[in-house]
């Protein structure tokens, strides 16, 4: 092999390295964005369970144990979590799709080229290498195609929550309770 194959077929390679690695990174991140964000929702509402209970316990009166348990299943909050995972998500899908589409095209570009002149070439073994390069291409576009499938399919995810969060806060407001989202807007934010 001539020393610019080599070079080409290196400046490939590392390019591909440079783009999972990016890809990696920001999944790691979204990941770890992801635990944050659940462990300040578990935190929250433990909480506020624990003080609503506490409520329920010192309450002594019937009347006043009705709005407490309905303090316990606020859906604003579950409605406000699904927004802050799609949040997320939607930013994760968007930082994989512009790493993919920074590096992606240039490097198939340069396998293609690589590829066609060590099959064009003749060389011994240039076959062999052509047909190695070939399928690095096609695994390269594999792993972009799973992850940006992965995205989209986790986006998918979130808006389904995020509608199914808005349905069961549609249900209790249709129920005749008109002052709900004047105080619901007040208790449901978070820290």
């Amino acid at each position: 092999m001539s020393n610019p194959d080599f070079e080409q077929l290196s400046a490939a390679q590392k390019a591909t390295t440079d783009a999972l690695a990016a890809i990696m990174r920001t999944s790691f991140e979204a990941m770890q964005r992801l635990a944050e964000l659940n462990m300040a929702a578990a935190r929250d509402a433990f909480s506020n369970n624990v003080d609503t209970i506490g409520k329920l316990a010192a309450s002594k009166d019937l009347s006043a144990m009705a709005p407490l348990g309905q303090e316990l299943a606020k859906p604003e909050r579950m409605m406000e979590y699904w927004r802050d995972v799609y949040g997320l998500v939607s930013a994760m899908q968007k930082d994989v799709s512009s790493v993919m589409q920074a590096n992606y095209s240039q490097l198939a570009k340069t396998a293609a080229s690589a590829i066609e002149q060590k099959m064009s070439s003749g060389a011994g073994g240039g076959d062999a290498i052509s047909e190695v390069m070939k399928n690095m291409l096609e695994q390269g576009n594999k792993a972009f195609d799973n992850m940006a499938a992965m995205a989209s399919q986790m986006t998918s995810m979130a808006n389904a929550q995020i509608h199914s969060a808005t349905s069961a806060m549609a249900g209790p407001a249709g129920s005749g309770d008109k002052g709900r989202a004047g105080p619901a807007a007040k208790a449901g934010g978070r820290k």
